[in-house]
């Protein structure tokens, strides 16, 4: 029983055996991880692969698949039985890196590619397709490290500002008298009686009752508060950049009065010319397997992209009909004039 509470402890509080920096680093790390597998998650589910093999989809899915093509560049093989032990025999999907001398688009004759526990080039596979993230064969972890790192930075800055809100000015008393008043006059402050804070030329202070309902002497400290409605703002500010980017449009309190639709969507241009290109090339990539392997995959957009899609669509048309409409009516007006 001693065993398992350690145990829970240890998990509940992990850095807790580590002192000073080597802690705070640590829990920099685990901040950051967890920003990059939110967003990581995000990305992953951008796209969607279905008519994948039962054989297929007992070692692999559309999101791994997803996961390994969103580091610019992948190969869907089957594993040989002679290279591991535990994966032989299975299908999968892997980022692959290019080996030799590489071509003015990027790739090459030859790549490598691993596994958890082996190593393995195109030479070793009896048949393999490349799936492309995109025409350039872009990282999307490399976007997303950003982000991440942005949001564990905004995050340590608000922690070290709700720190200093709470701390308390330090009062200098040059004598026992004066000691004793402060530590009377801090003592009805930090039990929410109203009191002044009254100082003179010799530095003396005393300690007077007060009507209103507020104090000379604050515990918090309002510009540390300001900061944090910054930082809180910006926060989701880098989300809702981080979703327009994957074509999810997000609404953030910036604004006090309720956003119009049309607002919301502005942004979608960024995505819009982003996703048709990553998706061209998985289509591409679809029909060699089908080609190679005599398998029927589709891939298309994940159901949260279809629906803002299906959004954007509209807008436009409302759009071009409403200027369309204006047309018109210029026309007839310059017409009876």
């Amino acid at each position: 029983m001693a065993n398992l509470k350690k145990v829970e402890k240890a998990i509940a509080t992990p850095f807790d055996g580590y002192k000073g920096k080597n802690r705070s680093r640590l829990q920099d790390i685990r901040r950051n991880c967890v920003y990059d597998s939110i967003i990581s998650r995000i990305g992953n589910n951008q796209f969607k692969w279905d008519g994948l093999p039962d054989e297929f989809l007992q070692h692999c899915n559309s999101q791994l698949m997803e996961m390994a093509i969103n580091c610019g560049v992948a190969v869907l093989y089957k594993v040989p039985v002679g290279v591991s032990a535990t994966n032989g025999g299975h299908w999968t999907v892997t980022p692959l890196e290019w080996t030799n001398v590489k071509r003015n688009d990027g790739t090459a004759e030859h790549f490598i590619t691993s596994g958890i526990d082996y190593s393995i080039t195109d030479s070793q596979l009896d048949k393999y397709v490349i799936i492309k993230n995109d025409s350039f064969t872009s990282c999307e972890y490399d976007v997303t490290e950003w982000y991440s790192s942005m949001l564990s930075d905004t995050d340590i800055a608000q922690r070290a500002l709700i720190k200093w809100s709470r701390m308390t000015p330090i009062a200098r008393a040059n004598s026992g008298i004066e000691a004793s008043k402060m530590e009377e006059t801090l003592k009805k402050v930090y039990e929410g009686i109203p009191w002044a804070v009254i100082s003179d030329d010799t530095k003396m202070i005393t300690g007077q009752p007060m009507s209103r309902d507020d104090s000379t002497l604050r515990l918090a400290d309002e510009s540390a508060i300001e900061r944090m409605h910054f930082l809180s703002e910006f926060h989701y500010e880098l989300v809702r950049r981080i979703c327009n980017l994957y074509n999810m449009p997000f609404h953030t309190t910036a604004k006090s009065a309720q956003n119009l639709e049309s607002e919301i969507h502005n942004t979608d241009i960024f995505s819009q010319s982003l996703m048709p290109d990553r998706l061209a090339e998985r289509r591409k990539a679809a029909e060699e397997i089908n080609h190679v392997f005599g398998w029927s995959v589709t891939v298309e957009y994940g159901e949260t992209v279809k629906k803002e899609n299906e959004v954007i669509d509209s807008n436009v048309k409302e759009e071009i009909a409403e200027v369309e409409n204006v047309s018109r009516e210029t026309k007839g007006g310059e017409t009876n004039d």
